[in-house]
């Protein structure tokens, strides 16, 4: 089956805005094809470079692994295409991911932007990389990166802020759909809590909305 699911307008949302700026000097090199970024830094300057030159397919490999499939839920993706995705690889999904966010609100991170890592945020045990992006309109972002097989963008703490209303009936769903495909979803999804736990508590992110990412939290580890 295909797995050419595609992101709407909710996955390309706006980010939460940060306060801080920055330079950053020349850009890093990768690890190798198919693996991460070699810096954190690095992860947001290859995926803008590739986001310009509309290598999708490049970009692909700058999403943790997983992510962009879970993020299709809230598109209304079925719970087979996105188990599928989860168990074979969603590196077709990721590249649709960064095609719709291109051509979207993701315009940030086209043309010449500066970048720097703004410190490490910890959640439990693990540890995100705040990225400062700061386009030629000069409104500064914030990307969170994490390292996994190198350092990749970490889909829910960078647009947790975005997906997590749209993501609350599928969840709610995951826990009453008794299937193989559901339980495996479900799994993945509890994993994401750290990210989903730094999206609600970063600077800039407004109240209501970090109120609907601990609300998602809740769902996903409920014990059913």
């Amino acid at each position: 089956m295909s797995k050419r699911f595609s992101p709407g307008p909710v996955a390309i949302l706006a980010l939460a805005v940060a306060a801080c700026g920055g330079g950053v000097g020349d850009p890093e090199p990768s690890i190798a094809p198919g693996e991460g970024a070699g810096s954190p830094v690095g992860a947001v300057e290859e995926l803008v470079s590739a986001i310009n030159s509309a290598d999708f397919a490049e970009a692909s490999r700058l999403a943790v692994p997983g992510q962009a499939a879970l993020a299709a839920l809230a598109e209304g993706a079925g719970l087979e295409e996105v188990a599928d995705a989860l168990a074979e690889g969603d590196e077709e999904v990721a590249a649709n991911f960064w095609a719709g966010f291109a051509q979207g609100t993701g315009s940030f991170l086209t043309g010449p932007v500066t970048a720097v890592d703004d410190g490490v945020v910890t959640q439990g045990d693990v540890e995100f990389h705040r990225i400062t992006v700061e386009p030629p309109s000069g409104a500064t972002r914030s990307v969170l990166v994490k390292e996994v097989d190198g350092y990749r963008v970490d889909l829910f703490a960078s647009f947790g802020p975005a997906l997590a209303d749209k993501m609350m009936a599928p969840a709610e769903r995951l826990l009453t759909t008794r299937t193989a495909d559901a339980r495996l979803i479900l799994a993945r999804l509890q994993d994401i809590v750290p990210s989903l736990l730094v999206a609600a508590e970063l600077a800039g992110t407004p109240g209501d909305v970090s109120q609907q990412i601990l609300a998602l939290i809740e769902v996903i580890t409920r014990v059913g």
